[in-house]
């Protein structure tokens, strides 16, 4: 049902998120190695030029991430998610006085909320890598089905707390204009090109280029244009004390019909020095790289409305039972098509910037440091989260393990771990978050999957797994 009523919508909204949503980050830790594949060309589309394996195929994997300073988990750890999650209940603010029983617990603040959340399912994906005339190149196809719900700037006004049955007759102060919430679900299909000439000098460079055909499905986007006083009444009725502008559209009435098409790419550029002597001629001392990443769109012009509400003078609205754009806009100009501005839309996917460096201490033993900056690419945009990351691993043929320290945010010191175990490989970006339990637990990510190194010939030149 769609709830269209501005605030409802956009509280209902922001507790599933809470409840249940995630960020696609792409795993820092595991995508750094050389054995990374198919994951690490999220990072960078060079990073299989410089693999001990000539081919890989990743039969499945899940990148999860959820941070937000709008509500946490109380006295919780990663391992008390599955029995908060099956018990979970959000009471409703209309109807019941006490909150007490949420499993979800609402931060009361004044100032504006931001929510990084995706979750991204990896694979099937299939990379390859070709050695003709001393130039290397590495092809690579891949499936993955992204979710991202994020906002930076959501109004304080949106507090759970503040629709409480006794903060009835209570003016609900909205002061943020341009509060912004963006969200999408798509498939994405991508495809992996990398260059590199393996010359004899000791310094090579390479080039690449990962571009994805998006397929996108369900989308919210939001935007409050003024700011806002209201009241809430009662049950049943709001007063709007001074200006209301906003532009909405959501609609779940086919969550998995294509709405449109979009694109996006990344662009990578690595320089490595190369080992002397080394058997292992994909070896390096040091690789530096640079890329720049999901530079596209998803445009939305099948089966959306974009809607556009505006109060300019105080009056009340009676919002029972509002379960569609139509109602809303009969409520507000009596004619259930006058709130109608656009049957299409366009949202840019979360961008970024990043700089990679990694270096070889000595044999197996490495350190990498990456930094992943957000872009802002248009009004409309999907953002990620800016991540610094440093980390120091070993890595062997059949197993490698990855201890990471992340500044998220440039803010938040989180300690992880990472591990690929023959086939099976696994992120976890905040140790702490799993051994212990949190007074307050808002932020949550993970990441694994399984992977394989078939047709493995025996007098390859690169180091492949049996």
């Amino acid at each position: 049902m769609i709830i269209c009523c501005y605030f409802k919508l956009m509280l209902r909204v922001l507790i599933i998120l809470v409840a249940f949503y995630c960020y696609p980050q792409s795993h820092v830790g595991i995508a750094s190695e050389r054995y990374s594949g198919f994951n690490g060309t999220a990072i960078n589309p060079t990073s299989f030029i410089n693999s001990p394996i000539d081919q890989e195929i990743n039969l499945f994997g899940i990148d999860f991430q959820f941070d937000s300073d709008y509500g946490f988990i109380k006295n919780s750890s990663y391992l008390d998610l599955g029995d908060v999650f099956s018990k979970i209940k959000i009471t409703n603010p209309y109807t019941d006085d006490s909150i007490d029983d949420l499993s979800i617990n609402i931060n009361n603040s004044d100032k504006p909320y931001s929510i990084l959340s995706s979750i991204q399912l990896n694979g099937p994906s299939y990379i390859f890598k070709l050695n003709r005339d001393n130039k290397i190149f590495t092809f690579g196809l891949g499936l993955n089905q992204r979710v991202n719900i994020s906002t930076l700037e959501f109004n304080s006004g949106y507090n759970y707390n503040n629709f409480r049955k006794e903060n009835f007759g209570n003016e609900i102060l909205f002061d943020q204009t341009n509060s912004k919430l963006y969200g999408a679900n798509w498939s994405e299909v991508k495809l992996n090109f990398a260059y590199t000439n393996n010359n004899k000098s000791s310094i090579s460079q390479s080039f690449g280029l990962n571009f994805k055909i998006n397929i996108p499905y369900i989308s919210i986007q939001a935007n409050q244009e003024s700011p806002v006083k209201m009241i809430h009444k009662d049950l049943d009725t709001m007063i709007f004390l001074n200006d209301f502008k906003t532009e909405i559209s959501l609609d779940t009435r086919y969550p998995f019909k294509r709405r449109g098409s979009g694109f996006a790419f990344d662009l990578g550029y690595s320089i490595f020095k190369k080992k002397e002597y080394s058997k292992d001629k994909h070896s390096y001392i040091y690789k530096l790289g640079f890329s720049v990443l999901d530079l596209g769109f998803l445009n939305l012009n099948k089966l959306s409305e974009v809607h556009y509400y505006e109060i300019l003078e105080p009056r009340e609205l009676d919002i029972k039972d509002i379960d569609g754009y139509g109602v809303l806009s009969e409520r507000i100009y009596g004619d259930a098509r006058k709130s109608f501005k656009d049957n299409s839309f366009k949202l840019s996917t979360p961008s970024a910037l990043s700089i990679q460096f990694d270096y070889n201490l000595f044999r197996s033993f490495y350190f990498n440091t990456t930094i992943i900056n957000r872009l802002t690419v248009g009004n409309k945009t999907l953002v990620r989260p800016n991540v610094l990351n440093s980390s120091l691993r070993i890595e062997k043929p059949k197993y490698s393990f990855i201890l990471s320290s992340t500044l998220y945010e440039y803010e938040k010191l989180m300690i992880g771990l990472s591990s690929r175990l023959g086939p099976l490989y696994f992120s976890i970006d905040n140790i702490s978050n799993m051994l212990f339990k949190k007074n307050k637990l808002n932020h949550v990510e993970f990441m694994f999957g399984v992977k394989i190194y078939p047709f493995y010939k025996k007098n390859s030149n690169c180091i492949c797994l049996n």
